[in-house]
């Protein structure tokens, strides 16, 4: 007769634990919600004080002495004694910084990190982060979204969510000056900072998500989360992630489910032969957990997220502007039933906005992270500059910030849209990136405009597309844009020109300036090229192997180097080539 085990001493220790420390994240969460509510409610005022500390703070450093800090009284000194600034005006100090370990330059508040950005020909730029700043992240990107799923479920429910383990797609590769400053991607420093509580909230192990090796993390992450019935909620910074994993639960159920019935990690796995036994010392053979997965995967894939992790409680990724197509797929895997919280508006030079609520595709500005200027869209001479209490909804401006880490009046070269008010702090969303922009002949093509061709395609034909590009092709005379699209099956090729005509369309509804040049001849019809399946997943997995973080990947929305366009016409759908 067959007896259910009891719980070992293991098991009752990391059911506490996991009780315990979801209840400090929640506890957490709920401060930074309050400190959130009560900050806005005083948005206008908080956001000139944290200038004016700012200044006063930092008016000894080398670059306040530079530019006369202690004269500056009010906004309009401000404004004159500091021009507007991009990374280039750092590079100085901040190369004085990290190769010899000069303090006082920028910021009185020694850099605690620093952010790796991506830079031109491929040198990384180093972005001081302040103490300050890492307390921000760690409540407004961090705590905040417990805050957010517990007053969701609350709400819904009258109680909080069901404590469980988190699948944490975040990877962490931790690296230091010569001087021990920390740097990479910010939320390796707030994750490693609870190192030692890891095992009890989230799956994959430490080892895992800091990994030591050259290994197969896709199946290691998945690996180690099927084999949990108690999942909770996915994490990660970007919904590409997500589904990226799983399709390659898709991809690869069979193996999987094999690996768990033996207690194995399967031998066509990229694992050196060390971590393999490491790994495999975490793991014992499941025949019920297996059995059960692969019943739900025989069923198929929609909704497959809820049939396999009972528990699931919600999902927290960034899924607005660029990312709206993976987060449709995504609601395929979920069904429309779980929660989705799109965590935070951040760039590597700061956070800014915050989610307030679970669904929201609209930030709360951050009154206290930092000093917010605003330049109009549509200005194009750029004469006009607004700070948050003079902004308007509906209209669209380039974000301009001082930020607690010693950059000032920095363009990061973002267009945000206002949407609304949380009090008296602004709701903004992403937009577009002023350096996306696509211009052959003065037609100035940005990224919301693609973004919404895209959306209203898939509506119009009905055809579903998991990732696009577009491509200002300027060696044809006259020039024309080329759309790269990644459709969930093979179209029919007969279709061809439907599809092509039907972007087309819609992108000269998106652009009366680009429609002018189509119909006028300036610039050639679209092309549309359609790509292999996985093309966009194949190009995030080569660059992640080239060193780039996982947590930086954005999709590539526009095609602005020669290996970008080498690498999606080699993947060129055969039928396509054939058809030309």
């Amino acid at each position: 007769m067959n007896r259910k085990q009891p719980p070992s001493f293991n098991d009752i220790k990391s059911f506490v634990m996991n009780e315990a420390v979801n209840k400090v994240l929640i506890q957490r969460g709920r401060k930074a919600l309050r400190e959130l509510d009560n900050n806005s409610r005083n948005a206008v005022a908080l956001s000139q004080k944290v200038l004016f500390d700012l200044l006063e703070e930092n008016k000894d450093t080398e670059f306040g002495r530079e530019h006369g800090f202690a004269e500056i009284k009010t906004l309009e000194d401000y404004r004159e004694h500091v021009p507007f600034t991009t990374y280039d005006d750092y590079e100085p100090y901040i190369r004085r910084m990290v190769e010899n370990n000069e303090q006082n330059l920028l910021c009185v508040r020694p850099p605690k990190h620093y952010a790796l950005s991506s830079g031109s020909v491929g040198v990384p730029k180093h972005i001081p982060v302040s103490e300050a700043e890492l307390t921000k992240y760690s409540k407004f990107g961090t705590s905040m979204l417990f805050g957010v799923m517990d007053e969701y479920y609350r709400n819904t429910t009258g109680h909080t969510f069901k404590a469980g383990l988190g699948l944490n797609l975040i990877e962490l590769k931790f690296m230091e000056t010569k001087y021990g400053v920390p740097k990479g991607a910010i939320s390796g420093n707030v994750i490693k900072q609870i190192k030692d509580l890891t095992q009890y909230f989230i799956t994959p192990p430490w080892d895992v998500i800091n990994p030591k090796a050259d290994m197969d993390l896709k199946y290691l992450r998945v690996r180690f989360a099927l084999q949990q019935r108690n999942v909770s909620f996915i994490d990660g910074a970007f919904m590409t992630a997500l589904v990226d994993h799983v399709d390659y639960i898709r991809a690869n159920w069979e193996m999987l489910c094999k690996d768990i019935y033996h207690g194995r990690i399967d031998k066509s796995v990229k694992i050196p032969e060390e971590w393999r036994a490491k790994f495999e010392s975490m793991i014992k053979p499941d025949k019920a957990r297996a059995k059960e997965l692969a019943k739900e995967f025989r069923k198929g894939f929609s909704g497959i997220i809820p049939r396999i992790w009972p528990d699931i409680q919600f999902v927290a990724s960034i899924g607005t502007g660029g990312f709206f197509t993976y987060a449709k797929k995504m609601h395929r895997y979920t069904g429309r039933n779980i929660p989705f919280d799109n965590l935070s508006y951040a760039a590597s030079e700061g956070l800014f906005a915050t989610a307030r609520h679970a669904g929201d595709t609209s930030y709360v500005l951050i009154p206290d992270g930092g000093f917010f200027e605003f330049i109009p869209a549509k200005d194009d001479e750029e004469k006009t500059i607004l700070t948050i209490d003079q902004l308007e909804e509906g209209e669209d401006y380039e974000i301009v910030i001082t930020n607690l880490s010693g950059f000032y009046r920095y363009r990061i070269k973002d267009v945000i849209r206002v949407t609304g008010f949380y009090n008296e702090a602004p709701l903004v969303q992403f937009v577009y990136r002023k350096s996306q922009m696509l211009s052959i002949a003065g037609e100035k093509t940005n990224e919301e405009a693609v973004r919404w061709s895209i959306e209203e395609f898939i509506k119009d034909t009905g055809l579903i597309v998991n990732d696009y590009s577009v491509y200002a092709n300027t060696d044809s005379e006259p020039g024309h844009y080329t759309f790269y699209m990644e459709p969930d099956s093979t179209p029919d090729p007969k279709d061809k020109e439907k599809y092509r005509s039907a972007i087309e369309n819609r992108m000269m509804q998106a652009n009366p300036s680009y429609g002018d040049k189509i119909r006028t001849g300036v610039l050639a019809p679209t092309e549309l090229i359609f790509v292999q399946p996985e093309s966009y997943q194949l190009y995030r997995d080569m660059m992640i192997r080239k060193g780039t973080s996982a947590n930086q990947l954005k999709p590539v929305r526009v095609i602005d180097t020669p290996m970008k366009l080498r690498f999606f016409n080699r993947l060129r759908d055969d039928y396509l080539l054939e058809n030309q």
